[in-house]
């Protein structure tokens, strides 16, 4: 599949990975869950302040929303990110939608390990700036990206690991 964004080649990244023994397939509905009512999982606080500065310059940042269906399709929209690819049980990739000076992408990818010993996820934020605002942004924000993502992923495996699914990857 070809990426509409080429996103991969964004110069500036930042991110976090976790290895967990949880299977891909228990992974995966906590990853696919992620926005809405569902939240981040983890310093929802924090993503509520950058909301907020969004919706103060006119940005969707407050608005709370995923689409009816579990299955996750590209276009889909998750809060103000919109889905560029959803490969269940592999990879999740969300465009930034808020107002900032660059574009963005959140990645979740998923890797199983070797035997069927768990999976390593990895969140990672892709960022190409525009101008000197648009790195002004980046170097504002990349401190707190690492320490987000990682208590992120962390967050996602350990939910995971406690077996349990989630109630909307089975209501959907």
């Amino acid at each position: 599949m070809t990426d509409p964004l080429d996103y991969p080649s964004f110069p500036k990244r930042a991110g976090a990975s976790v290895t967990t023994p949880a299977l891909p397939s228990a992974v995966w509905p906590w990853v696919a869950g992620i926005g809405g009512e569902n939240r981040y999982y983890y310093m929802n606080a924090l993503w509520t302040v950058r909301e907020l500065l969004d919706a103060a310059v006119g940005g969707r940042g407050l608005r709370h929303h995923r689409p009816g269906h579990t299955d996750l399709r590209p276009g889909d929209r998750i809060d103000s990110w919109r889905v560029l690819i959803a490969h269940p049980r592999r990879k999740l990739a969300l465009e930034f939608g808020m107002r900032a000076p660059g574009t963005g992408v959140l990645e979740f990818d998923l890797e199983p390990l070797p035997a069927d010993r768990g999976t390593r996820l990895a969140v990672t934020a892709y960022w190409s700036p525009r101008g000197l605002p648009g790195l002004f942004y980046w170097y504002a924000m990349e401190p707190g990206h690492a320490f987000i993502f990682h208590g992120l992923a962390k967050e996602i495996c350990r939910r995971a690991e406690a077996g349990e699914v989630p109630s909307w990857a089975v209501s959907g």
